[in-house]
């Protein structure tokens, strides 16, 4: 009874979204762009900082960022998509440890483990192309658009 109570702990915690903001108090629902200033930034480029401005620099960071808002959500939701998948595996796995006492609910709770460990590490391998695709569409955004507003970048 202790491993199942702790299983379910387990899944309770990874069920939690650690990554929204906090709920805007206009009876709104608060927009992405409202959520993505909130969270900290996901990319931080590299700029030759000799001869800039600080404030000009940071308010050109701040618009390139939301030009690359929308890969900017993709690998926040694919980041999201991991962390399920891996919890539904670890879950699986925890569960596989529940003692039974016949051999046929031995044989069902293996087929349910194995079943929630193979889902769930085909969801996080799914969840980590898209969040390294996103990532990487995301940082050729915000490169590119800091390039054209004359910053050199050293990497």
């Amino acid at each position: 009874m202790r491993h199942l109570w702790l299983a379910g702990l387990g899944l309770l915690l990874a069920a939690c979204n650690t990554t929204s903001g906090p709920v805007a108090t206009t009876g709104q629902a608060p927009t992405a762009v409202a959520q993505s200033q909130e969270l900290p930034p996901i990319y931080e480029p590299l700029v030759d900082m000799h001869r800039v401005n600080p404030d000009k620099y940071r308010r050109d960071l701040a618009e390139c960022r939301q030009q690359g808002a929308p890969q900017e959500a993709a690998a926040r939701q694919a980041q999201q998509q991991v962390a399920a998948g891996t919890a539904l595996s670890v879950a699986g796995s925890v569960a596989s440890l529940v003692p039974v006492s016949s051999f046929r609910q031995a044989r069902t709770l293996y087929a349910a483990t194995d079943t929630a460990q193979a889902v769930g590490g085909s969801v996080a391998e799914g969840g980590a192309v898209k969040q390294d695709q996103a990532m990487q569409d995301y940082v050729l955004v915000v490169n590119t658009c800091l390039m054209h507003k004359r910053y050199r970048l050293l990497r």
